[in-house]
């Protein structure tokens, strides 16, 4: 499949034209939150229609500077995967909105706890587990996610977009150097290995790294004319990104 990434349009609209060859090669839309800017919500629904019009699908979640109440329009058009998961073509798809309390300026700012509770779903359905019977002789095992077994968490199939960036990689790093993303979420990575990340939020920490076997990618913001594309294809049975590139617009 070949993804457009997207994330933090901050109400900016004037890229999405010009993006327009790019909607039309990609099976599916990642947007990793900030319709809008913080002091201008009338201004998100602009944004998301734009999306929802381009979009063959869209995925996407909430950026801490749209209000947590406008979850509802990406659920009532459903293209919302935060705190959820969305299954299509073989993959997964699992998110979390807003980013990590900082100014307690902008309206959707969360502690990591928050945050990481939108992927419970991940967890819930990634256990396979063995739970003794009456007799005390263990009971059978109880599949509850797509795994082969109880020492394995890897979900290879897994997409993973959260507005806030995992800690102390290419895509959290600020212009003094400092790290500002989440320990909770890099450590969620690196248990449960999915085979791709998305995130946006630090404008400045354009990049693509990587944490275990995930891909880890910021597409940088749309509203300075940045985006990446993914592809991903499956291999001799396992999910792969292929191939995956930042890009700008001029």
């Amino acid at each position: 499949m070949h993804f457009l990434v997207l994330s933090d349009a901050h109400a900016n609209t004037e890229y999405f034209d010009k993006l327009d060859d790019e909607f039309k090669k990609a099976d599916a839309v990642i947007f990793a939150g900030d319709f809008t800017n913080y002091d201008e919500p009338e201004k998100a629904v602009p944004v998301l229609k734009l999306l929802e019009e381009k979009s063959p699908a869209l995925y996407s979640v909430l950026g801490n500077c749209d209000k947590p109440s406008f979850l509802e329009e990406l659920e009532k058009r459903d293209i919302s995967v935060q705190g959820t998961m969305v299954f299509r073509d073989g993959l997964a798809f699992a998110g979390s909105g807003g980013a990590s309390k900082f100014t307690g300026v902008t309206p959707n700012e969360r502690t990591e706890e928050e945050l990481q509770s939108d992927f419970d779903m991940v967890a819930e359905h990634s256990a396979e587990y063995e739970e003794p019977d009456a007799d005390g002789d263990g009971g059978a095992k109880a599949e509850t996610g797509p795994l082969q077994s109880d020492a394995s968490l890897e979900w290879n199939n897994l997409i993973v977009i959260s507005h806030n960036p995992p800690k102390d990689t290419k895509v959290d790093m600020i212009s003094n150097g400092m790290h500002v993303g989440s320990a909770l979420y890099r450590e969620f990575l690196e248990t449960y290995q999915p085979l791709l990340s998305v995130s946006g939020h630090v404008h400045e920490a354009v990049g693509i790294d990587t944490v275990g076997k995930t891909t880890v990618i910021n597409p940088g913001a749309l509203m300075e004319g940045r985006y990446a594309v993914v592809d991903i294809q499956k291999q001799n049975g396992t999910w792969k990104v292929t191939n995956a590139v930042l890009k700008q617009l001029s």
